[in-house]
């Protein structure tokens, strides 16, 4: 070798890329052709970041010398950070006809098939790459990305192998914890979210992540320090801070001010700034023309929310309004399907950012655009920010506010939100007949006979998400059981189907002083079998302060009826809300004693149970919130009541 140029090479390997401009400048000077130091000056301007001037040296030194696939490669990784990825493409491609066992060009091929979309061609090259170098770790993480955003757990051992290989590398045990988290195993998530942020301190995702399974272990204090400790690491997260504001609605000791505040902190920080000086106005002003709603969503599909506002999709008034659905979902199923073909206009959004979204919305004319996620994840809050459409209401997703100025509405109920609160929202509050619709695609199973009758003991239960069961709940849920010698517990939900969750809750009970043996947990199954689960329960114990609203209506529509205990948050009052809307104020509670005093005279009086588990479901349909056709109407009212007041200020009017 050239002595030069090995000289080069050893600056490179030592990082020091001035001495390597300056030994390939001198060989170029003697030989204006010569590749590999061409080469070498690609591999410096890309470690700077210049990657145009690294594709431009790649490229002479592929004149120069085409068939070695080093050079190949390198210039498709320099394509790949300049975003041109059919051209990486190519050239990975190019790398690998020279030389087939070339083991990074396939990790790398893989990478860029990725990125475009192709994860059955990327998984196969990294699967490649593997039979060639078995150890290669890059090769194992990349497959277990590729199989993550496949949802497929078979990432676990991808993940696991990548970690046995380099057990520093942070990412991968953050990618670990997220398989897991989705496959139920809460505890195995945290020890790698923990493992993540101690090989990295200064890991902003991984505390975000972290927090979030803490807060679904019901771990609030810590859950809350890690959103915080996010945020100091990424403090223009938009997305964290929505996480933080989600978790918050777990703490008992913070009333509505504190969460609006936080609202309104969150607009401040990431959204007024985006705000338009002047906001659109449509041209055609006519209050009674038909009306153009936009739906935003990452959720079109098997979720609670969408079953809050699907019957405002499947029932609406194609004489009255015409629907846009903006999808972010990205794992479709049967209620997509339903969906899509209940709008008039399917737009998939899920690689648009919030700008681009909002510019589609606007070329769209939509009137009124209604968010329904709010601050839960994947929310689409930064393109209301924009302000794209004359009105914008927030509703059914996560119906606590959201703190933006370009909100106008909320969709409440006077329950969910009483009269003397609405000062404290960035947006004016709009009542329905209840804040949460309930519609079901399918037929539901008949609620069956009461199951005291035949099992001689009352059965309760709660088929709510782990983080709401804190432990104040396990106290008084503890206290009915000791009332009630021989009454059951069952909780359903997909972290109980954990058994390490199960032990550490059977130890949180047993702490609590329930009797352990009479607490029957069930993990997560598909939705026929989790309504017929239902049949098993003669009363449900609603949690708190963050209710259930979805698993209340789901409850009812099955002739359970729910106890529930209301707080100073709006979470606290959603079974409420569902409750006041069916005329069963009876089972609302203000405070522990009365939640446990509710709990335990409802189980003495089984003939009640019994009339209320025949007539529930059918109350429950033929009600406000649970007709679809009749709700959908009362939504489109309001829509149609807030664009006659839109239409009535800009022509200088008051309305009438």
């Amino acid at each position: 070798m050239n002595p030069a140029f090995s000289a080069a090479i050893d600056h490179f390997e030592a990082g020091r890329l001035d001495e390597v401009e300056a030994a390939c400048r001198g060989i170029l000077a003697a030989d204006a052709t010569q590749p590999d130091a061409l080469f070498l000056l690609g591999l410096v301007a890309q470690r700077r970041g210049r990657n145009d001037e690294a594709i431009e040296r790649f490229r002479a030194a592929l004149k120069r010398n085409r068939r070695n696939p080093i050079f190949h490669n390198a210039l498709g990784v320099a394509q790949a950070a300049r975003g041109r990825g059919m051209e990486a493409v190519a050239a990975f491609r190019q790398a690998l006809t020279l030389a087939p066992r070339y083991a990074d060009a396939h990790v790398n091929l893989g990478n860029a098939l990725a990125k475009r979309g192709d994860l059955t061609a990327a998984i196969e090259c990294f699967r490649r790459a593997i039979a060639v170098e078995p150890n290669l770790a890059t090769a194992h993480f990349n497959l277990g990305n590729a199989l993550l955003a496949q949802n497929d757990a078979a990432a676990i051992d991808a993940y696991r192998r990548a970690i046995e290989l380099k057990p520093d590398l942070a990412d991968a045990h953050m990618n670990l914890g997220t398989v897991l988290r989705r496959q139920g195993q809460a505890r195995a998530a945290v020890a790698c979210f923990r493992r993540a942020v101690a090989l990295r301190p200064d890991y902003a995702a991984a505390y975000d992540n972290l927090a979030g399974m803490l807060a679904e272990m019901s771990q609030l204090d810590e859950a809350v320090a890690a959103n915080r400790r996010a945020l100091e690491l990424g403090p223009t997260s938009a997305a964290a801070h929505s996480n933080l504001i989600f978790n918050l609605n777990f703490d008992a000791s913070l009333g509505l001010a504190e969460h609006q505040a936080e609202r309104r902190r969150w607009a401040t920080q990431h959204a007024d700034a985006l705000t338009p000086a002047a906001a659109r106005q449509p041209a055609d002003r006519d209050p009674e023309r038909r009306l153009r709603i936009g739906y935003v969503s990452a959720h079109f599909r098997a979720y609670a929310a969408s079953y809050a506002f699907g019957g405002v999709l499947t029932h609406h008034d194609p004489a009255n309004v015409e629907i846009f659905c903006y999808s972010d979902t990205r794992q479709e199923d049967e209620l997509t399907s339903i969906f899509r073909r209940a709008a008039h206009h399917w737009r998939d959004t899920a690689d648009l950012s919030d700008a681009a979204l909002a510019e589609r919305i606007a070329r769209d004319r939509i009137d009124i655009l209604v968010d329904l996620v709010g601050h839960m994840s994947s929310h689409r809050l930064l393109a209301f920010a924009r302000k794209p459409a004359p009105i914008q209401i927030t509703a059914w997703g996560e119906p606590t506010g959201t703190g933006l100025k370009t909100m106008d509405y909320l969709f409440a109920d006077p329950v969910l939100i009483p009269p003397d609160e609405r000062p404290l929202f960035a947006e004016k509050i709009i009542d329905l007949p209840g804040a949460l619709g309930y519609w079901t695609p399918e037929k539901l199973p008949e609620p069956g006979q009461l199951p005291a009758r035949a099992n001689g003991f009352v059965t309760f239960g709660s088929f709510n998400r782990r983080a709401k069961v804190t432990p104040s709940v396990l106290r008084d849920w503890s206290a009915i059981l000791r009332e009630l010698p021989d009454a059951r517990l069952v909780l359903k939900a997909k972290q109980f189907g954990d058994p390490a969750e199960q032990a550490e809750l059977h130890d949180e009970f047993a702490r609590a002083g329930m009797p352990t043996e009479r607490v029957i947990f069930l993990g997560q199954t598909g939705r026929a079998e989790h309504f017929a689960a239902y049949r098993r329960l003669d009363l449900a114990l609603d949690p708190f302060p963050h209710g259930g609203g979805m698993t209340t209506l789901d409850a009812l529509a099955m002739g359970v009826p729910v106890i529930t205990r209301t707080g100073r948050t709006i979470p606290s009052r959603l079974a409420a809300s569902c409750l006041t809307a069916l005329d069963l104020k009876q089972f609302i509670a203000a405070d522990a004693e009365g939640y446990v005093a509710t709990a335990v005279a409802a189980a003495r009086d089984l003939a009640a149970l019994e009339r209320l588990r025949a007539e529930l479901p059918a109350r429950l349909a033929h009600s406000s919130i649970g007709d679809a056709r009749r709700y959908a109407a009362a939504v489109e009212d309001a829509y149609r009541a807030a664009w006659r007041r839109y239409c009535a200020a800009a022509a200088g009017r008051q309305p009438d």
